[in-house]
């Protein structure tokens, strides 16, 4: 096991399940992950390295070679990164029970004082988080270098598809969904059959409600996965999202995403994935969205570093057109992200999952017990202590706008709340020369720590974006 392995390095001969359940364990497997992460960090910029010399060398089969060597690395810290936030987790809430029998004893004895344990136990919970945001952008890196160099291999006559390549891409998916029910999978005693290994077709049918006729799987997202799909019917492509099982196991968990699917059903917008309907088949539910031909911001972003400033503008106004769309009738998005963010072919952006993957969040925490946060680098402040309103949308449009034009993140963690209180971010004057002259002033309102000082709409962030434009 894991925890025992790890146990080793600590001084004296500590069982897996006390370091588990010790502050210092929990802490030793936090710096085993980003240790680990590192290494994936070195792994990833290697790849874009034999991806960049790959075309010009005389040494392509050693360069594949190699590549395929760094992809089944990947493979094996999925495996183990899984395993190593499961038994996170389970420290800490081993640490949760520790605390609640201190104070129930205390209580028996008429000492009990307020619990001081909460602070800590909140610490680690964060860490979690930081540490499952970590893991999905190396996540992303990797499936971008994948669809990059693949059509390379391709052209020198070798297919890429290794088995690293395919055990990796086909467990990637399950590590963003675990990363949020790790608690769900220490009391689950099988994974119910229904939800099939990300990538694959559901096992009942490859023609769904009798209509949609399955194309390819395009991944999983925090809802379930999803397929490109031809409705028969109106003979167009639709993306098809498979709910996840654990949204299926409470009828009332269910209604509400579904209410919440219908309101986003009634909104029209030429910069929003729409969605069509919700359909029913063997058990299992779907909604059918939009088709978009293309990829996320984020793979986007995965590829070129940075976006030049007209690109960023661009994106700016599709994305805040749509956020403004959706305020006007009382929709938060609350995860807005590169990830939400679909560029097409064609030059379109369109936002997608308005409320739908919030509330799938909040349905899976209230089944699972596990935390639901939003994406820290991209939550207002005010959101990490538990308020919403519209302000958190512009807020994260904001820091999505520093990473087209950086090619960083404003707050980079661990201690996103202070640094975004303290608004402690770089200017972007200073890490990228050819921008517009009043883009610090822009950012010094957009990412102000309190709500009345910021730009009170998207319109507003985009207005003083074009006003430097027409500067410049």
């Amino acid at each position: 096991m894991l925890v025992l392995r790890l146990a080793l390095c600590l001084a004296g001969a500590a069982s897996s399940s006390d370091l588990a359940a010790s502050p210092r364990g929990i802490e030793v497997l936090e710096r085993e992950f980003h240790k680990r992460a590192d290494r994936m960090d070195a792994v990833l910029a290697e790849m874009r390295e034999i991806r960049a010399a790959f075309p010009g060398s005389e040494q392509k089969p050693e360069l594949s070679k190699r590549w395929e060597t760094l992809a089944g690395e990947c493979g094996e810290f999925w495996a183990w990164e899984q395993e190593l936030r499961t038994n996170h987790d389970k420290g800490v809430r081993a640490l949760q029970l520790l605390a609640l029998t201190r104070d129930l004893g205390r209580a028996r004895r008429g000492e009990f004082v307020p619990p001081k344990h909460g602070g800590a136990l909140l610490r680690r919970m964060e860490e979690l988080e930081r540490m499952k945001s970590r893991a999905e952008r190396i996540i992303d890196a990797y499936k971008v270098e994948g669809a990059l160099f693949t059509p390379l291999r391709e052209k020198s006559g070798r297919a890429l598809e290794t088995a690293s390549f395919r055990r990796f891409m086909a467990g990637a998916a399950g590590l963003l969904a675990a990363a949020g029910l790790l608690f769900a999978a220490l009391v689950r005693r099988a994974r119910p059959s229904a939800d099939a290994a990300p990538g694959a077709a559901p096992a009942s049918a490859r023609v769904v409600a009798a209509n949609f006729e399955l194309v390819r799987p395009l991944g999983r997202g925090s809802m379930g996965e999803v397929y490109e799909a031809l409705d028969k019917t109106l003979d167009r492509r639709v993306a098809l999202k498979r709910l996840r099982a654990e949204l299926l196991q409470d009828p009332r968990e269910l209604e509400r995403l579904l209410n919440e699917a219908r309101v986003m059903a009634a909104l029209k917008h030429p910069n929003m994935v729409a969605i069509y309907g919700v359909e029913r088949d063997g058990g299992q539910v779907y909604l059918a969205l939009e088709y978009v031909d293309g990829r996320s911001l984020a793979e986007r972003l995965g590829s070129s570093g940075r976006l030049a400033w007209a690109d960023s503008l661009h994106v700016l106004e599709g994305a805040g057109a749509a956020v403004d769309y959706a305020h006007g009738r009382k929709v938060i998005h609350r995860d807005l992200k590169p990830a939400n963010i679909m560029l097409s072919t064609t030059g379109e952006v369109k936002v997608m999952d308005f409320g739908i993957a919030y509330q799938a969040a909040k349905s899976v925490s209230r089944l699972t017990r596990a935390p639901s946060w939003g994406t820290p680098p991209y939550m207002a402040p005010e959101q990490e202590l538990g308020g919403v309103s519209a302000a958190v949308d512009v807020y994260a449009l904001a820091v999505c706008l520093y990473e087209m034009l950086t090619g960083e993140l404003p707050f980079k963690g661990p201690n996103f709340l202070a640094q975004k209180r303290e608004a402690l971010w770089a200017a972007p004057s200073g890490l990228v020369p050819d921008l517009p002259a009043g883009i610090d002033a822009v950012f010094a309102t957009a990412l102000a720590p309190e709500t009345g000082r910021r730009y009170p709409s998207a319109a507003d962030l985009v207005a003083a974006c074009r006003g430097l434009s027409v500067i410049s």
